[in-house]
């Protein structure tokens, strides 16, 4: 199959809406566990990982994500420039996404300086 079903907590639903800027309506395939119950289904391919890790990193509090060709790295608020420096020189990240700015994850456009 070229794309897989994901189970989406109230979270992790948040985080995808967030990067594909979609609202998802769709209703859960499986119910998940008590503490975290799954609120949505929907199918991916293995191509978004990235993507949506490097927003679900991001709205789960790292200050930066590093990007590979194949991973997100999450760059955590204690970890120090020492760990940091490690971590670039053993992943070689081509790519660093932080939110920063008034606007967060969102563009200006320069003509109107409208935001959304």
């Amino acid at each position: 199959m070229y794309r897989v079903l994901c189970e989406l907590t109230d979270q992790g639903k948040r985080a995808v809406e967030k990067c594909l800027s979609v609202e998802i309506r769709s209703e859960p395939w499986n119910s998940g566990s008590k503490d975290h119950p799954h609120v949505a289904s929907i199918m991916l391919t293995s191509d978004m990982v990235v993507p949506l890790a490097v927003f679900a990193l991001l709205e789960s509090g790292c200050r930066e994500v590093c990007v590979t060709e194949h991973a997100a790295i999450g760059i955590e608020s204690e970890d120090t420039q020492e760990e940091v420096e490690g971590m670039k020189r053993v992943y070689k990240p081509q790519r660093r996404i932080a939110y920063h700015g008034p606007f967060q994850d969102r563009n200006q456009h320069q003509m109107s300086g409208r935001v959304r």
